[in-house]
């Protein structure tokens, strides 16, 4: 393969039998990789895709560019003396790039990805994937990129045990939002039940994603969500969080604030403006249903997303931010 061949904008779209046989060539040693911060299904896929891939015989390193380790709400998926690098990359040269989750290669590394492994074997469900790999397993109708590598799994032969289905079963339930997502279908439950016979125990997963919330956290979704402000008769529900009431409630973790706020009746959208320094605020929205696009809302200040969720910096006041948002809402026809 001529090297200016590795520098096509835009690859082969593939099937799972082609990606099979990529992984399956002798001698070949892979890197594989997921997107900055990761997150359940990218982190759940890397580490289960690897498991595979060391079942077959292969050399295989985990690596992503805020490595080393994971973060530390997923640090637990990985067993002890497992080893994911971060950082630098010194030996890519004779590495195979797998790369998992990532929609984009920015997503996952500003360098060019070829300086991180070649071939690029690009595996996502992310439906606006521009196939940036050399080789892409790309299926926007897939639940999560976990579900992918359950097929990847069935198309090696190789059977999936309870320290693979542990990290895919992780990557499904938080990529479905517990099975809640417009996304989740058939092939969702039915991959579920696959790494539950696997001997994934759904209860103790669970535990470990969704509770043991510290206190102060707990204390932070009870200011902010207590002061939640509704505008537009509802259809837009704001709630701000100042430094202060990160100091007050002693917590930290804002990530699921608006999600509880997307629940309240009548709202079409939802956000959560949380200071970071002074007279900068970071903004997190969701939409619900398809009359607006919050996407775009984000992109008036620089920010970006998709359709039903998206977030986005700012340097106005609140009140200036929620003028902004409903203001988009209202030219959405909203």
């Amino acid at each position: 393969m001529s090297h200016h061949h590795h520098h096509q904008p835009v690859g082969e779209r593939v099937d799972v039998a082609r990606v099979a046989s990529e992984l399956s060539v002798p001698g070949r040693r892979f890197r594989v990789s997921t997107h900055r911060k990761p997150d359940g299904d990218a982190a759940g896929s890397m580490v289960g895709l690897t498991r595979i891939l060391r079942a077959l015989g292969h050399d295989a390193i985990m690596w992503h560019v805020e490595g080393p380790g994971l973060p530390d709400h997923l640090a637990w998926l990985l067993a002890p003396g497992e080893e994911v690098h971060g950082g630098s990359v010194t030996d890519h040269a004779g590495r195979v790039l797998v790369a998992l989750d990532s929609a984009t290669s920015h997503r996952m590394s500003d360098a060019d990805p070829h300086d991180l492994g070649s071939p690029i074997i690009n595996i996502d469900h992310h439906h606006d994937n521009p196939a940036w790999g050399d080789v892409n397993l790309i299926d926007g109708a897939a639940s999560s990129t976990a579900e992918l590598v359950v097929r990847v799994a069935d198309a090696l032969g190789v059977p999936i045990d309870a320290e693979v289905a542990m990290p895919l079963y992780v990557g499904l339930v938080t990529d479905t939002g517990r099975f809640s997502y417009s996304s989740t279908g058939a092939a969702a439950h039915l991959a579920a039940a696959r790494l539950v016979e696997a001997g994934v125990d759904p209860g103790a997963v669970y535990r470990r994603l969704y509770e043991g919330t510290p206190l102060g956290d707990l204390r932070l979704f009870g200011r902010a969500i207590g002061a939640a402000r509704s505008e537009l008769d509802g259809r837009l529900v704001v709630a701000v969080i100042t430094r202060d009431d990160l100091a007050a409630a002693g917590g930290q973790d804002t990530d699921g604030v608006v999600e509880v706020l997307r629940g309240a009746a009548g709202a079409e959208v939802a956000a959560v403006i949380r200071e970071v320094a002074e007279g900068e605020w970071r903004v997190s929205t969701r939409a619900t249903g398809e009359v607006v696009d919050v996407s775009a809302i984000a992109a008036l200040e620089g920010g970006g997303g998709h359709r039903a969720a998206a977030g986005f910096t700012s340097h106005r006041d609140p009140d200036g931010i929620i003028a902004l948002i409903r203001d988009a809402m209202v030219s959405q026809g909203a």
